[in-house]
Protein backbone atom coordinates (compact mmCIF):
# COMPACT_ATOMS: atom_id res chain seq x y z
CA UNK A 1 0.00 0.00 0.00
CA UNK A 2 1.00 3.52 -0.90
CA UNK A 3 1.88 5.78 2.10
CA UNK A 4 0.20 8.20 0.96
CA UNK A 5 -2.80 6.63 3.06
CA UNK A 6 -3.13 6.57 6.56
CA UNK A 7 -4.97 3.14 8.24
CA UNK A 8 -6.25 3.97 11.43
CA UNK A 9 -8.39 6.83 12.28
CA UNK A 10 -8.09 8.38 9.11
CA UNK A 11 -11.68 8.59 7.25
CA UNK A 12 -9.81 8.51 3.97
CA UNK A 13 -8.03 5.91 5.30
CA UNK A 14 -8.47 2.37 4.45
CA UNK A 15 -7.10 -0.78 6.32
CA UNK A 16 -5.74 -3.65 4.62
CA UNK A 17 -6.54 -7.13 4.56
CA UNK A 18 -3.47 -9.20 3.89
CA UNK A 19 -3.95 -12.90 3.16
CA UNK A 20 -0.97 -15.23 2.51
CA UNK A 21 -1.43 -16.98 -1.29
CA UNK A 22 -4.31 -16.88 -3.39
CA UNK A 23 -7.90 -16.09 -2.80
CA UNK A 24 -9.86 -17.46 0.06
CA UNK A 25 -13.41 -17.15 1.23
CA UNK A 26 -13.99 -15.10 4.86
CA UNK A 27 -15.85 -17.71 6.73
CA UNK A 28 -17.69 -15.86 9.60
CA UNK A 29 -17.99 -16.39 12.81
CA UNK A 30 -19.65 -14.72 15.15
CA UNK A 31 -17.62 -14.61 18.46
CA UNK A 32 -18.06 -12.21 21.81
CA UNK A 33 -15.84 -10.53 24.00
CA UNK A 34 -16.63 -10.40 28.08
CA UNK A 35 -15.44 -7.13 29.32
CA UNK A 36 -13.60 -7.89 32.82
CA UNK A 37 -15.22 -7.04 35.85
CA UNK A 38 -14.49 -3.86 37.86
CA UNK A 39 -15.06 -1.92 35.12
CA UNK A 40 -16.55 1.70 35.14
CA UNK A 41 -19.95 1.95 34.56
CA UNK A 42 -19.99 5.51 33.77
CA UNK A 43 -17.62 4.75 30.66
CA UNK A 44 -19.28 1.73 29.62
CA UNK A 45 -22.86 0.84 27.43
CA UNK A 46 -24.47 -1.60 29.99
CA UNK A 47 -24.50 -4.27 27.37
CA UNK A 48 -21.32 -6.32 28.77
CA UNK A 49 -20.20 -8.08 25.33
CA UNK A 50 -18.61 -6.70 22.14
CA UNK A 51 -20.26 -9.07 18.97
CA UNK A 52 -17.71 -10.06 16.22
CA UNK A 53 -19.62 -10.75 13.46
CA UNK A 54 -16.07 -11.77 11.73
CA UNK A 55 -13.23 -12.96 14.08
CA UNK A 56 -10.04 -11.16 14.13
CA UNK A 57 -8.30 -13.40 12.15
CA UNK A 58 -6.71 -10.60 9.23
CA UNK A 59 -3.86 -8.36 9.34
CA UNK A 60 -5.95 -5.54 8.59
CA UNK A 61 -9.60 -4.56 7.43
CA UNK A 62 -11.07 -1.72 5.53
CA UNK A 63 -15.10 -0.74 6.24
CA UNK A 64 -17.88 -1.58 4.14
CA UNK A 65 -19.29 0.39 2.13
CA UNK A 66 -22.44 0.43 -0.34
CA UNK A 67 -22.07 -3.96 0.55
CA UNK A 68 -18.57 -4.31 -0.36
CA UNK A 69 -15.19 -3.91 1.58
CA UNK A 70 -11.77 -3.35 0.38
CA UNK A 71 -9.04 -6.37 0.59
CA UNK A 72 -5.79 -6.74 -0.12
CA UNK A 73 -4.16 -10.12 -0.95
CA UNK A 74 -0.98 -10.44 -2.74
CA UNK A 75 -0.22 -6.86 -3.00
CA UNK A 76 -2.80 -5.88 -4.81
CA UNK A 77 -6.46 -4.50 -3.75
CA UNK A 78 -10.23 -5.77 -5.01
CA UNK A 79 -13.29 -6.44 -3.08
CA UNK A 80 -15.62 -8.48 -1.38
CA UNK A 81 -18.99 -8.49 -0.49
CA UNK A 82 -20.70 -9.66 2.50
CA UNK A 83 -21.10 -12.90 1.56
CA UNK A 84 -17.18 -13.03 1.49
CA UNK A 85 -17.02 -13.21 -2.29
CA UNK A 86 -14.43 -11.08 -3.98
CA UNK A 87 -16.27 -9.30 -6.55
CA UNK A 88 -13.79 -7.94 -7.77
CA UNK A 89 -10.36 -9.66 -8.65
CA UNK A 90 -7.04 -8.08 -6.66
CA UNK A 91 -5.17 -6.06 -9.28
CA UNK A 92 -4.99 -2.28 -7.80
CA UNK A 93 -2.24 -0.57 -5.99
CA UNK A 94 -4.68 1.15 -3.83
CA UNK A 95 -8.44 1.46 -3.59
CA UNK A 96 -10.51 3.94 -1.71
CA UNK A 97 -14.27 2.83 -0.41
CA UNK A 98 -17.46 2.92 -2.76
CA UNK A 99 -19.94 5.72 -2.63
CA UNK A 100 -23.20 6.53 -3.13
CA UNK A 101 -22.00 7.28 -6.45
CA UNK A 102 -21.15 3.73 -6.96
CA UNK A 103 -17.77 4.73 -7.59
CA UNK A 104 -14.28 3.93 -6.19
CA UNK A 105 -11.42 5.76 -6.52
CA UNK A 106 -8.59 2.83 -7.32
CA UNK A 107 -4.37 3.88 -8.35
CA UNK A 108 -2.42 2.01 -10.93
CA UNK A 109 0.89 2.54 -11.05
CA UNK A 110 1.35 6.24 -10.19
CA UNK A 111 -2.03 7.18 -11.46
CA UNK A 112 -5.70 6.98 -10.05
CA UNK A 113 -9.23 7.12 -11.95
CA UNK A 114 -12.38 5.99 -11.00
CA UNK A 115 -14.74 2.05 -11.35
CA UNK A 116 -17.95 1.34 -10.87
CA UNK A 117 -19.21 -1.52 -8.93
CA UNK A 118 -18.24 -3.82 -11.76
CA UNK A 119 -14.79 -3.09 -11.50
CA UNK A 120 -14.74 -1.00 -15.11
CA UNK A 121 -13.07 2.63 -15.15
CA UNK A 122 -15.75 5.19 -15.51
CA UNK A 123 -12.91 7.50 -15.15
CA UNK A 124 -9.52 6.96 -16.51
CA UNK A 125 -5.96 7.18 -14.05
CA UNK A 126 -5.10 10.79 -14.78
CA UNK A 127 -4.71 12.19 -11.12
CA UNK A 128 -1.72 11.60 -9.03
CA UNK A 129 -4.08 10.69 -6.03
CA UNK A 130 -7.51 10.82 -5.49
CA UNK A 131 -10.65 10.68 -2.47
CA UNK A 132 -13.61 8.89 -2.83
CA UNK A 133 -16.87 11.05 -4.27
CA UNK A 134 -19.28 12.26 -1.77
CA UNK A 135 -22.46 14.50 -2.28
CA UNK A 136 -21.38 14.58 -6.20
CA UNK A 137 -17.80 15.70 -5.97
CA UNK A 138 -14.13 13.74 -5.49
CA UNK A 139 -11.07 15.44 -4.33
CA UNK A 140 -8.30 14.76 -7.05
CA UNK A 141 -4.55 16.11 -6.69
CA UNK A 142 -3.21 16.63 -10.51
CA UNK A 143 0.09 18.07 -9.00
CA UNK A 144 1.57 14.83 -6.52
CA UNK A 145 0.46 14.19 -3.28
CA UNK A 146 -1.11 15.85 -0.37
CA UNK A 147 2.17 18.14 0.76
CA UNK A 148 2.78 22.20 1.35
CA UNK A 149 3.88 22.63 -2.35
CA UNK A 150 3.67 26.61 -2.90
CA UNK A 151 1.49 25.85 -5.70
CA UNK A 152 -1.35 23.89 -4.71
CA UNK A 153 -2.50 20.50 -5.25
CA UNK A 154 -6.17 19.95 -4.60
CA UNK A 155 -9.33 20.72 -6.19
CA UNK A 156 -12.54 18.56 -6.80
CA UNK A 157 -14.00 16.81 -9.73
CA UNK A 158 -17.77 15.41 -10.77
CA UNK A 159 -19.14 12.53 -11.86
CA UNK A 160 -17.94 13.54 -15.32
CA UNK A 161 -14.90 13.83 -14.52
CA UNK A 162 -14.50 17.54 -14.58
CA UNK A 163 -13.29 20.09 -12.22
CA UNK A 164 -15.48 21.96 -10.00
CA UNK A 165 -13.18 23.74 -7.87
CA UNK A 166 -10.05 24.37 -9.65
CA UNK A 167 -7.20 22.93 -7.78
CA UNK A 168 -5.90 24.83 -5.85
CA UNK A 169 -5.43 23.67 -2.25
CA UNK A 170 -2.31 21.56 -0.34
CA UNK A 171 -4.56 18.96 0.54
CA UNK A 172 -8.44 18.23 1.12
CA UNK A 173 -10.90 15.90 2.03
CA UNK A 174 -14.52 14.58 1.26
CA UNK A 175 -17.60 16.53 1.21
CA UNK A 176 -20.12 15.86 4.38
CA UNK A 177 -23.36 17.89 5.03
CA UNK A 178 -22.47 20.54 2.80
CA UNK A 179 -18.89 20.78 3.89
CA UNK A 180 -15.07 19.29 3.10
CA UNK A 181 -11.93 19.82 4.92
CA UNK A 182 -8.81 21.55 2.79
CA UNK A 183 -5.91 22.73 3.69
CA UNK A 184 -4.86 26.51 2.51
CA UNK A 185 -1.51 26.29 2.10
CA UNK A 186 1.14 27.95 5.02
CA UNK A 187 -2.02 28.54 7.10
CA UNK A 188 -3.81 24.88 8.13
CA UNK A 189 -6.91 23.06 7.27
CA UNK A 190 -10.21 25.06 7.37
CA UNK A 191 -13.59 24.36 5.81
CA UNK A 192 -15.08 25.06 1.98
CA UNK A 193 -18.54 24.90 0.89
CA UNK A 194 -19.55 23.66 -3.08
CA UNK A 195 -18.31 26.72 -4.69
CA UNK A 196 -15.03 26.36 -2.92
CA UNK A 197 -15.29 29.01 -0.35
CA UNK A 198 -13.95 29.01 3.18
CA UNK A 199 -16.67 29.17 5.57
CA UNK A 200 -14.63 27.94 8.81
CA UNK A 201 -11.02 29.64 8.40
CA UNK A 202 -7.91 27.63 8.19
CA UNK A 203 -7.09 26.97 11.94
CA UNK A 204 -6.21 23.24 12.70
CA UNK A 205 -3.20 20.76 11.94
CA UNK A 206 -5.32 18.04 10.53
CA UNK A 207 -9.45 18.03 10.35
CA UNK A 208 -11.54 15.49 8.57
CA UNK A 209 -15.61 15.49 7.47
CA UNK A 210 -18.64 16.95 8.60
CA UNK A 211 -20.94 13.68 10.17
CA UNK A 212 -23.72 13.97 12.16
CA UNK A 213 -22.96 17.26 12.91
CA UNK A 214 -19.60 16.88 14.18
CA UNK A 215 -16.12 16.74 12.57
CA UNK A 216 -12.94 15.46 13.85
CA UNK A 217 -9.72 17.94 14.07
CA UNK A 218 -7.59 15.31 15.75
CA UNK A 219 -7.58 16.44 19.77
CA UNK A 220 -11.41 17.27 19.32
CA UNK A 221 -14.33 17.50 18.20
CA UNK A 222 -15.47 21.13 16.18
CA UNK A 223 -19.01 22.03 15.52
CA UNK A 224 -20.13 23.87 11.87
CA UNK A 225 -19.16 26.84 13.55
CA UNK A 226 -15.62 25.79 14.00
CA UNK A 227 -16.19 25.61 17.92
CA UNK A 228 -14.32 22.75 20.19
CA UNK A 229 -17.33 20.71 21.58
CA UNK A 230 -15.53 17.26 22.54
CA UNK A 231 -12.03 17.96 23.56
CA UNK A 232 -10.46 14.43 23.79
CA UNK A 233 -6.47 15.13 23.13
CA UNK A 234 -5.90 12.10 21.65
CA UNK A 235 -6.73 10.94 18.22
CA UNK A 236 -9.99 10.62 16.90
CA UNK A 237 -12.02 9.18 14.12
CA UNK A 238 -15.45 10.44 12.35
CA UNK A 239 -18.99 9.86 14.04
CA UNK A 240 -21.01 7.31 12.46
CA UNK A 241 -24.04 5.47 13.46
CA UNK A 242 -24.23 7.17 16.80
CA UNK A 243 -20.29 6.68 17.74
CA UNK A 244 -17.04 7.53 16.90
CA UNK A 245 -13.62 5.79 17.81
CA UNK A 246 -11.03 7.54 19.31
CA UNK A 247 -7.62 6.14 20.91
CA UNK A 248 -6.54 7.18 24.44
CA UNK A 249 -3.66 5.52 26.10
CA UNK A 250 -2.49 3.29 23.41
CA UNK A 251 -5.79 1.45 22.76
CA UNK A 252 -8.64 2.53 20.39
CA UNK A 253 -12.85 2.63 21.97
CA UNK A 254 -16.24 4.20 20.98
CA UNK A 255 -17.74 7.26 22.53
CA UNK A 256 -21.34 8.72 22.04
CA UNK A 257 -22.26 12.42 21.33
CA UNK A 258 -21.17 13.41 25.05
CA UNK A 259 -17.29 12.41 24.76
CA UNK A 260 -18.55 8.99 26.58
CA UNK A 261 -16.98 5.78 26.22
CA UNK A 262 -19.71 3.45 24.82
CA UNK A 263 -16.81 0.74 24.15
CA UNK A 264 -14.14 1.01 26.37
CA UNK A 265 -10.50 1.38 24.89
CA UNK A 266 -9.62 -1.82 24.56
CA UNK A 267 -8.64 -2.68 20.76
CA UNK A 268 -4.82 -1.86 19.21
CA UNK A 269 -6.85 0.12 16.17
CA UNK A 270 -10.48 0.82 15.27
CA UNK A 271 -11.79 2.67 12.70
CA UNK A 272 -15.89 3.85 12.45
CA UNK A 273 -19.34 1.88 12.21
CA UNK A 274 -20.74 1.36 8.45
CA UNK A 275 -23.96 -1.01 7.89
CA UNK A 276 -24.09 -1.69 11.62
CA UNK A 277 -20.00 -3.39 11.51
CA UNK A 278 -16.50 -1.34 12.58
CA UNK A 279 -13.23 -3.36 11.76
CA UNK A 280 -11.12 -3.38 14.95
CA UNK A 281 -8.00 -4.93 15.89
CA UNK A 282 -6.80 -7.09 18.38
CA UNK A 283 -3.65 -8.86 19.11
CA UNK A 284 -2.19 -7.82 15.31
CA UNK A 285 -5.45 -9.18 13.57
CA UNK A 286 -8.32 -7.46 13.09
CA UNK A 287 -12.16 -8.20 13.41
CA UNK A 288 -15.78 -6.70 12.61
CA UNK A 289 -17.58 -6.00 15.66
CA UNK A 290 -21.31 -5.09 16.21
CA UNK A 291 -22.95 -1.60 16.33
CA UNK A 292 -24.35 -2.07 20.40
CA UNK A 293 -26.38 0.44 19.86
CA UNK A 294 -28.52 -0.86 16.97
Amino acid sequence: MKTKSKVIFFTSGLALIVIAGSIIALKIIPTTIAYPTGQDNNQQNSKNTIVFAIQPKFDLAGEYKEGLAPVQIDNKWGFINKNDQVVIKPQFDWVGNFSKEHLAGVTIGDKSGFINQEGNFIIKPQFDEVRSFSEGLAAVSVQGVAGNSANGKYGYINVQGQFIIKPQFGAAGEFSEGLAPARVIDEGYGYIDKSGRLVIKPQFYDAYSFHEGLASVRIGYINKKGEIVIKIGSFTNDFSEGLASVQTGGKAGYINKQGKFIIKPQFDGALGFSEGLAPVQIDGKWGYIRNPLN
